[in-house]
Parts: C-alpha cells; sequence; structure tokens
C-alpha cells in the first residue's frame, strides 16, 4: 500500500462476524529485515464500505499484504 503502517484502516466485508488473520507478508520469520507488524483478527459489522455490506478495522504493515478469512469460507 505505501511505504508506512497503517492503524486504523477501514475496508469492506462481505459478511459478518471474525475475519481470522490467515497470511501476513510482514512477518519476521519469512524473513528478519521485515518489520514484523502486527495484524489482528478482524470483527466485521454491519456498515457499508467499498461496495461492501460490513466493514471493519484493520491495521497493516508497509508494504504488505494481508489475507483474512473466515472459519468454513475459504
Amino acid at each position: 500500500m505505501a511505504n508506512q503502517a497503517f492503524e486504523g484502516y477501514k475496508i469492506g466485508f462481505s459478511r459478518a462476524g471474525n475475519w481470522e488473520v490467515r497470511f501476513n507478508i510482514d512477518w519476521s520469520g519469512y524473513d528478519p529485515t521485515f518489520s514484523n507488524h502486527r495484524v489482528k483478527d478482524v470483527m466485521a459489522k454491519r456498515g457499508k464500505k467499498d461496495g461492501m455490506p460490513f466493514s471493519g478495522i484493520i491495521g497493516i504493515g508497509p508494504y504488505s499484504a494481508v489475507i483474512l478469512s473466515q472459519d468454513g469460507w475459504y
């Protein structure tokens, strides 16, 4: 996304409920030079964002990608 971390970044979700972090490219286990920005699971609630009916707040590290999903929905 950019050369800085973002906290409190609101994104849209297709379903309400808990979305778990499945992959965080910024994890220092992949490379010790990564910043290891902590990404937490997200609780999506009713509230439109990005054309989706639900939204939640995430944090994301610099130059990162994060994959979230719900149990049973892969």
